[in-house]
């Protein structure tokens, strides 16, 4: 080491981010927070993260005013905050920007939760089942261990695997062609209809840096949600009387082992799965009709070159009764269409 030679601790460097493990759930949502090290602010702003368990995030002392209590379609968000001792305050906020007596330079989001319903595998299928409102557990994530898109709302599905929103996805932003799907509690679901075909409901997805999802996740992330009835809507929004999808987690049973809601009932989902079926009486024709729908309609793009395409959606929509439910496939979509039954949601792969 020569004379006027500097050593630059990790976190003093603008950006840098280390835990020595997760932030995980524990019993009685409370968190698990390993120790670390934070950079917040720029370079020369290093702090250490102290290790703790049984971390409260809705007690007084760990929460900044915008939010009070545990409560259903919650995202809470951890925030590392400049502290004189060197040691960065954890606080949690609604807000996902920074927390409120704070400011962008002063705290960095680190991690975050969703509260929602949760079905442990004990009661898969079960339709006398009431979900819990908690923390959802693989739902908490930090800046090590999340997904590669925007986290708020998304569960990952399998350790080291896929994430997936919880909840079919509304209109978060933007107008098309930019528009912006995302998943949120208790509004009205996007769908084939309005002005969007099938094929459309992707390009919201796109946006959000998300994928669809195909036919074996759909079957992994509705595992243990209840079949729907004809009679009620009691485990799914499935009616034979029912008329249109219902807000996003109406239906407190509605929610498979790893907490996706409405997998099954509502609205079938979009599957990224297509396919000919064939059609000896049609040959490979071309065909504009398929491509002359949606929001693009007005504008020339091509013809499609065809026997039957086809496409997969899973789940049921919300007038199929007792054929709605955690295996329910649709081998017969039309990618063209706009009769308002199809639904979406987004899939990210890990960091």
């Amino acid at each position: 080491m020569a004379k006027g030679d500097k050593f630059i601790i990790p976190a003093m460097a603008a950006g840098f981010f280390a835990m020595q493990g997760k932030i995980a759930k524990e019993a009685g949502d409370t968190l698990t927070i390993p120790e670390g090290m934070v950079n917040i602010g720029g370079n020369m702003r290093g702090y250490l993260i102290a290790a703790q368990t049984g971390f409260d995030p809705f007690a007084a002392a760990n929460r900044d005013s915008s939010f009070t209590a545990l409560t259903l379609g919650d995202d809470v968000y951890l925030y590392a905050c400049q502290h004189s001792s060197g040691i960065a305050k954890i606080v949690c906020s609604k807000n996902i920007s920074f927390p409120v007596g704070y400011s962008a330079s002063t705290s960095r989001r680190i991690g975050g939760f969703h509260v929602g319903r949760t079905r442990p595998t004990a009661q898969r299928y079960a339709s006398a089942y009431a979900p819990l409102t908690s923390i959802v557990p693989n739902s908490v994530w930090d800046l090590q261990h999340r997904p590669q898109a925007e986290p708020s709302g998304m569960v990952e599905i399998a350790p080291g695997g896929a994430w997936v929103d919880i909840y079919l996805n509304s209109v978060v932003s933007g107008s098309w062609p930019d528009v912006v799907f995302g998943p949120r509690f208790g509004v009205t679901p996007v769908r084939s209809t309005g002005g969007y075909n099938e094929l459309d409901l992707g390009q919201g997805i796109f946006n959000a840096g998300k994928r669809l999802p195909t036919v074996e996740e759909f079957i992994r992330y509705a595992y243990g949600a209840p079949q729907g009835a004809d009679g009620n809507n009691d485990t799914a929004w499935t009616a034979t009387t029912n008329t249109g999808p219902c807000n996003t987690g109406q239906v407190a049973k509605s929610v498979s082992c790893v907490g996706v809601v409405d997998a099954a009932g509502s609205l079938w989902e979009r599957l990224d799965n297509h396919f000919d079926i064939g059609n000896s009486t049609n040959a490979y024709a071309w065909d504009a009709t398929v491509v002359n729908t949606g929001q693009d309609a007005a504008y020339a793009r091509g013809q499609v070159h065809l026997c039957a395409w086809r496409r997969v959606v899973g789940g049921g929509g919300w007038g199929e009764g007792v054929r709605g439910g955690a295996r329910t496939l649709d081998f017969g979509a039309a990618p063209w269409t706009a009769g308002g039954s199809i639904g979406v949601r987004g899939v990210s792969d890990p960091l």
